[in-house]
């Protein structure tokens, strides 16, 4: 085993992760800090259009970020590890076998699209947002597709309309040798996208049903077969829907590890965090932060409403290099005024749906059609440029 020291220890490299070395690296009291990143992976997959990639609409080499690559400062260091635990005295262990130290800890573990647990037959769903998901499940979907398939994505929130979406887009456009699929959305709320506006659910069933895509709300999933689910309408019988494959887009859940690390947890089991993305806000000198997905705001009258979402990632990041970088600075003897991070009610939502598109912003839904699927793709070529990795749109 090997033990090794620096600064700044971060954990996880997507969208908070690398957003906080970029935010480090920007000033010129983070540049003297030395920083080690761990992240089980080198590259990460652009994931607001991960359901593009998983049909092949959006080539990977037009959606992968060489995040390793990105990370070039002197002093820093990127590597290819999986975070095992934490021991009392905030070193990390590492499943390789080695242990790291650090002045500063971060944790921006993220979280995972995953079913519950206690669903009977959750293991028969497939996945598809990190790293090893989509490498298991983009196979099995093409070799699906080689005939007619049956697909079902459970969920009805943004990441289960955008699925379904590319999926019935594959009526249109699709891989040599493949066939059209079925698809059916699955969900027991009343009306899709239910943390939005109640127009901009009407206009994405509107477009979904428009494009093939059969919708069974108000059902609950009773347990998933390798080949069926047993469903249960309001007020109606149980009920068997046969299907090829099945899609989980019905919530994330906090990513594992986090159950390792010994640290304050909300009742869902993500990290808790004070407004400064402390994770012991009651020590003004606490020097573990946490912040994106693998966290919950706990300040005033209790949980925040975070949004989890990219953006949200980007902007904890700015506050906890903020606040590392003024406790690295601070006198011995003073202690610093730390930056609070400031809640967002809401944000611009951009909804793909296949052939159609929709921008959502409190009460306002608005129809784009292919302009917002282009939009998209140009936020994340100006995402990859801000850390020196320029992808071309014909790459």
């Amino acid at each position: 085993m090997t033990s090794d020291h620096s600064d700044v220890l971060i954990l996880g490299a997507s969208f908070a992760g690398i957003e906080l070395y970029h935010q480090l690296r920007r000033s010129a009291a983070g540049r003297k800090l030395s920083i080690t990143i761990v992240d089980r992976q080198p590259a990460h997959g652009y994931i607001p259009l991960c359901q593009e990639r998983l049909v092949l609409r959006l080539p990977p080499a037009q959606s992968l970020l060489p995040t390793q690559r990105c990370v070039t400062a002197p002093g820093t260091r990127y590597l290819v590890d999986e975070v095992t635990g934490l021991d009392a005295d905030h070193q990390v262990r590492l499943a390789s076998g080695a242990r790291l130290s650090s002045r500063f800890l971060v944790i921006a573990l993220g979280s995972a699209l995953a079913p519950p647990p206690q669903l009977p037959g959750h293991e028969h769903l497939l996945g598809y947002k990190l790293a090893d998901e989509f490498a298991a499940s983009q196979p099995r979907l093409l070799a699906a597709l080689a005939q007619p398939a049956q697909l079902v994505v459970i969920g009805g929130g943004i990441s289960g309309v955008e699925l379904a979406g590319e999926l019935a887009g594959l009526a249109r456009v699709r891989p040599p040798g493949t066939h059209a699929p079925g698809v059916t959305l699955v969900d027991a709320g009343e009306r899709l996208l239910g943390n939005l506006t109640e127009r901009a659910g009407r206009m994405a069933a509107r477009q979904l049903a428009a494009q093939g895509v059969a919708l069974r709300l108000q059902t609950r999933v009773l347990a998933v077969h390798e080949r069926g689910l047993e469903l249960q309408t309001r007020g109606g019988a149980p009920e068997t829907l046969a299907h090829d494959l099945a899609f989980w887009a019905g919530g994330v859940r906090p990513a594992p590890v986090l159950a390792e690390l010994g640290l304050p947890r909300t009742a869902s089991g993500f990290l808790a965090v004070g407004p400064t993305l402390q994770c012991h806000p009651e020590r003004v000198d606490s020097p573990v932060f946490a912040c994106g997905d693998a966290v919950r705001v706990i300040g005033g009258a209790g949980e925040w409403p975070t949004m989890q979402r990219a953006i949200e990632c980007l902007w904890q990041a700015k506050v906890v290099a903020h606040n590392l970088v003024a406790l690295a600075t601070a006198p011995a003897n003073r202690r610093p005024a730390l930056r609070p991070h400031s809640l967002t009610a809401d944000f611009p939502h951009g909804v793909s749906i296949g052939a159609a598109s929709m921008i959502v912003y409190g009460r306002l839904a608005v129809e784009l059609g292919p302009l917002g699927v282009w939009f998209r793709r140009f936020l994340m070529r100006q995402y990859f440029r801000r850390y020196g990795a320029s992808i071309s749109p014909t790459q």
